[in-house]
């Protein structure tokens, strides 16, 4: 299926691509930028990508368009507003979904199929409206469906993906994509083991130019009307209002030092509302919505404590404002942030105690506000994360290195640069194997579907009705009788017979499906009892495939001609057995009702024609069990017969819910008066067609 929608839409952006003019020389380059409204980071790292290539001075044309949004209906709210709810509300459920994706294969591999088969062709269609030169991504799910169809020949311009994160690569990383532009170090070797050598470059942070600009920190506090003297922390919780910010600023607010508390509540308007309640006392609280000032805020601050992590630090730190991870430790941001602690970029606090001992801590980096009379970054001293130091995690309570002694050496080419003049390495999946899955992929589905539907005994009840095919479950008889058939592990047949045989009980005899020994048979039947063909209960999930074979081998031991009886099993048969066992011409028995012979008397009171199925170990104790059913049965009027005797008796009709159904009467010898015994009090002794060890051995019909 996912083939097939492969090659609808390749025929769909070829038709387009046959209908597009041709673009001159003189044209600009047309670049179409994917992003998502999924936080705030991802659509900051295209819109710092699109200035960028703006300002390049090269001829480019830029479009920024929602590309979550332009792979449909479907999945942009299934995506966007189902994280936004498990952030805000079920954390530890993101949690357990991001462990999925990130350990379990087979998840990963069907989330990565359901976002291409619900996103591929909207997005190809949004793209095939702008016809741009080279497409840039720079959300995960969207990268995903935007490397399958560079692979399938849907798309022919190059495609690039930023990763602003150290981890989760398994979803930013894509062997469809052409370049990925990694803003760390680290990232570079498993991107290219994801997507091949080659696949990745390292820029520049994509963030805006605001952030790396000079600011002084007073002229940015007097802009904002924030105190002057003290310290300032801004503690966010992203462009979603996500994180304990509530936790963090009741715990800052006893450090005497801190003189303002900035509350960044993003879009999140209950946040900002129930935050302006809870701190409508405290003059030391400004609470911010969504703003546009966060380059001035970050000048102002001395701390910026953030939940998520992401291109807010990587903001926070070009502006030379230390950073401390605090508020939501879960899912892909608790990782991202320890291993952002772990390579010196930021502080993080697991409880509230570690984020104040970290607060401090950053002070000690920054100068206080009235004694700095310089700006708090230059151009000089932005932050260029490309292979950041190694510092150990028992060094986090030490003050770290802040972005003017941090940094590392900046790139040769721009990530603007790279995008204009992105390579086309990616080499798509050959056209016949697209076809050859597509035709294959129907065939394969409907062979799953045809085992799965013959190994299983969900429909059976309906392949019996098509086939007219109806278990026995009782017989219609003007005799006061009922048949007995008797589960026995065919080792111990002929001590039971035996046993029974003394006390003259007589039964029909079946075990797990086994071909019977012929010494056995010749013994049962010299009791007076008969033997029937069975299926085993359970198996591999294609035993089905020997029904036949084993019920033909059963009936060639037992002598029987082409049409008989035989015992289904204990759960039912699957629609393959049923197919199979009506091709050897054999017909099941179901059974009334089926207990152990160790577990006492039927559930309900037996009636008359009833075949009743007991299951025996052989032991001493479960033929003991039998005689009291039968004399049981006895003291209600009923006899117990072998199936055949019953079957045999007038009229002859058996019926699997007490209807009349043809049946033909089973081939006799004579009967004789069984000599083994006396009847239990109660049971009446009765002539049977095979006390007498005569040739028949089961029930032909």
């Amino acid at each position: 299926m996912r083939a097939k929608i492969d090659l609808i839409v390749i025929r769909h952006m070829r038709r387009r691509h046959r209908n597009s003019r041709p673009r001159a020389a003189h044209e600009p380059q047309r670049v179409l930028v994917l992003s998502a409204d999924v936080g705030e980071g991802h659509a900051a790292a295209a819109r710092a990508l699109a200035r960028q290539i703006e300002e390049s001075g090269q001829p480019a044309q830029v479009t920024v368009i929602d590309g979550l949004a332009a792979m449909g209906r479907l999945l942009q709210p299934v995506v966007e507003d189902g994280y936004r709810v498990q952030l805000r509300f079920m954390p530890w459920t993101y949690t357990v979904v991001y462990w999925l994706l990130e350990s379990v294969g087979p998840i990963r591999w069907g989330a990565r199929r359901l976002l291409c088969l619900f996103g591929s062709r909207p997005l190809a269609r949004r793209i095939a409206e702008h016809d741009p030169d080279v497409i840039v991504s720079t959300y995960p799910a969207v990268t995903v469906v935007l490397a399958r169809l560079r692979r399938t020949h849907v798309i022919h311009c190059p495609t690039v993906a930023t990763i602003t994160d150290l981890t989760g690569l398994f979803f930013w990383a894509q062997p469809g994509i052409d370049m990925h532009l990694v803003m760390y170090g680290e990232s570079m070797s498993p991107v290219e083991r994801i997507a091949g050598t080659g696949s990745a470059q390292l820029v520049s942070p994509l963030i805006s130019a605001e952030f790396t600009t000079p600011r002084c920190p007073l002229e940015a506090r007097r802009a904002l009307g924030l105190p002057e003297p003290g310290r300032i922390v801004v503690v966010s919780g992203g462009g979603w209002g996500v994180g304990d910010i509530t936790g963090a600023v009741r715990e800052l607010l006893h450090e005497q030092e801190i003189s303002a508390i900035v509350c960044l509540a993003g879009r999140n308007d209950q946040l900002r509302e129930r935050l302006s309640e809870d701190f409508a006392g405290q003059d030391r609280v400004h609470v911010y919505g969504f703003t546009d000032e966060m380059p001035r805020l970050l000048a102002a601050a001395d701390v910026l404590v953030h939940s998520t992590g992401g291109v807010t630090c990587l903001e926070a730190k070009a502006a030379g404002t230390p950073v401390v991870s605090y508020g939501l430790p879960v899912g892909h941001a608790r990782l991202n942030t320890r291993a952002m602690a772990d390579l010196g970029l930021l502080r993080l606090a697991n409880d509230t105690s570690e984020l104040r001992a970290h607060v401090r801590a950053s002070f000690a980096e920054v100068a206080p506000a009235l004694a700095a009379d310089a700006p708090r970054a230059t151009p000089s001293t932005a932050l260029q994360v490309a292979a950041p130091a190694q510092v150990p995690s028992s060094e986090l309570a030490k003050p770290v290195e802040t972005a003017k002694s941090a940094e590392m050496a900046p790139t040769e080419a721009s990530a603007a640069e790279l995008v204009l003049d992105a390579p086309r390495r990616v080499i798509p999946i050959p056209l016949w194997r697209l076809r050859m899955v597509a035709f294959l992929t129907p065939l394969v589905l409907l062979l799953g579907m045809s085992m799965w539907t013959l190994s299983t005994d969900e429909v059976s009840l309906l392949a019996a009705k098509i086939l007219h095919i109806k278990p026995i479950a009782r017989v219609k008889t003007e005799q006061r009788d009922v048949g007995v058939i008797l589960r026995v592990p065919s080792a111990d047949q002929t001590l039971v017979a035996s046993a029974l045989a003394r006390h003259g009980i007589h039964a029909s005899f079946a075990d797990a499906g086994t071909v019977p020994n012929a010494a056995t048979v010749s013994r049962v039947r010299a009791f007076g009892d008969e033997v029937l063909p069975a299926i085993a209960d359970s198996g591999p999930l294609l035993r089905w495939v020997k029904a036949r074979g084993a019920l033909r081998a059963q009936a060639r031991a037992l002598g029987l001609r082409r049409h008989f009886y035989f015992l289904q099993p204990r759960g039912g048969m699957t629609v393959g057995q049923l197919l199979l066992a009506n091709t050897a011409g054999a017909k099941p028995v179901s059974g009334a009702q089926r207990f152990s012979a160790t577990r006492g008397m039927p559930q309900r009171p037996a009636r008359a024609g009833e075949v009743l199925v007991v299951t025996l170990d052989g032991s001493a104790a479960s033929v003991a069990g039998l005689e009291r059913i039968v004399s049981g049965l006895g003291a209600e009027g009923l006899g117990a017969e072998p199936l055949s005797w019953l079957i045999g008796s007038p009229p002859i009709k058996a019926s699997s819910t007490g209807e009349r159904t043809s049946a033909a009467a089973p081939t006799t010898s004579s009967a004789s008066e069984s000599p083994s015994g006396t009847p239990p009090r109660g049971v009446s002794a009765k002539l049977s067609p095979n006390r007498s060890g005569a040739t028949a051995t089961g029930t032909i019909v």
